[in-house]
């Protein structure tokens, strides 16, 4: 008998949900990320058809994911229609006593992506994105070194993106299952770089409101954001066709590490020459396990990369493959991310978990306040 479409009347919402904290990832779950991973926004219909799976099953196995925070679809602006725009690498130094503090009050700011509380000489690793360097400046003097605790920053401008968590994949689809989820149109573009962007065309204001509810909620129905936003559905649906089809939003399908099976990120600071580095982040990007793979400026390193392993005793194989894969790549510095308390607009819990979103209202003033 074949499968009939979800409907609304199928789906259950959130609030009917409680947060389950011992709920946990099964195959089907991580191959629902998997397919949301693929296609963010993808309709019911189209990930039962990919896994051969009820719909209605397939949209109340995600409820449970979202509702846990084990699993969430985020949206965000690609650049800030600024040619100069840049994402930064920002490492803090803290006070032992204060870390913490720090770390929650840096997760409220508008332009902070992420925050990692790390191991080795910097206490926090956030980046950022900003309009430009005379920005990230009035940040890091305005925004970021006025709090207390503070003792020192250092800041790496990323100048190339040559891989993000955006991309980063559990790989648990067969190819079946992946052809029927990529049937579904594809954005022009997949954000990788800014350079790819149209830079010179900002966003207008209805656009930014629409981005921020992306934000929210990756997954939100077009009825939805139109009353949220007090436009007409065919507006929104308008709006977000040229957004998402353009690559002006980045939407991203993220889980929980731990419940991953890849608990471990490693960030590790290397050096390329120059007429080899373009080779060496190819090859890169190749490597199962690089989540994150960016050329920065600001220092002797010149690439920075994300390891994710499935256990600490995975990463020195991984970093003994590098070696031989990589010869012309030298790691000089090395830390890992002990907590994950911020991913790219969301707040998470000791175990990785989402439990809120914090809105990256990127075209805010240096001390935070609305454009």
């Amino acid at each position: 008998m074949p499968r009939r479409a979800a409907t609304a009347q199928d789906l259950v919402t959130s609030a009917e949900i409680p947060q389950d904290s011992a709920a946990r990832a099964d195959e089907l779950d991580l191959a629902i990320v998997n397919c949301l991973q693929l296609q963010p926004r993808a309709s019911w219909t189209l990930v039962g058809e990919a896994l051969d799976v009820d719909p209605v099953t397939v949209a109340r196995r995600w409820q449970r994911l979202s509702s846990a925070g084990i699993a969430w679809v985020s949206g965000r602006a690609t650049g800030q229609g600024r040619p100069e725009s840049c994402l930064a690498v920002v490492e803090l130094s803290c006070s032992a006593a204060q870390t913490l503090a720090i770390a929650r009050q840096v997760t409220e700011l508008p332009h902070v992506l992420s925050v990692e509380h790390t191991s080795g000489p910097r206490s926090l690793t956030i980046l950022v994105e900003v309009r430009d360097l005379a920005f990230l400046s009035r940040f890091l003097l305005e925004s970021v070194g006025t709090i207390p605790g503070v003792v020192a920053t250092s800041s790496h401008a990323v100048t190339k993106v040559y891989s993000m968590g955006d991309h980063w994949q559990l790989h648990v689809l067969d190819a079946s299952q992946r052809a029927v989820m990529m049937r579904a149109p594809q954005p022009r573009l997949d954000g990788l770089t800014s350079e790819q962007t149209d830079l010179a065309r900002g966003y207008d204001a209805v656009e930014r409101q629409l981005i921020l509810l992306l934000g929210e909620d990756g997954r939100m129905p077009v009825a939805a954001m139109a009353a949220r936003a007090g436009l007409s559905e065919s507006t929104v649906r308008r709006r977000l066709a040229d957004l998402v089809g353009n690559g002006r939003v980045v939407l991203r399908c993220d889980m929980a590490l731990p419940d991953s099976g890849w608990p471990v990120i490693s960030w590790l600071w290397a050096y390329a020459d120059a007429g080899d580095i373009e080779a060496v982040a190819t090859t890169l990007r190749r490597l199962p396990g690089i989540r994150v793979c960016w050329r920065i400026s600001g220092g002797r390193p010149n690439l920075m990369i994300a390891l994710t392993t499935h256990s600490l005793t995975e990463l020195s194989h991984v970093e003994a493959r590098l070696a031989a894969e990589v010869p012309q790549m030298t790691i000089h510095d090395r830390s890992m991310v002990l907590r994950s308390i911020k991913r790219m607009g969301r707040e998470l819990d000791l175990d990785g978990r989402s439990v809120r979103s914090v809105p990256l209202d990127i075209w805010a003033d240096a001390a935070g306040r609305p454009h």
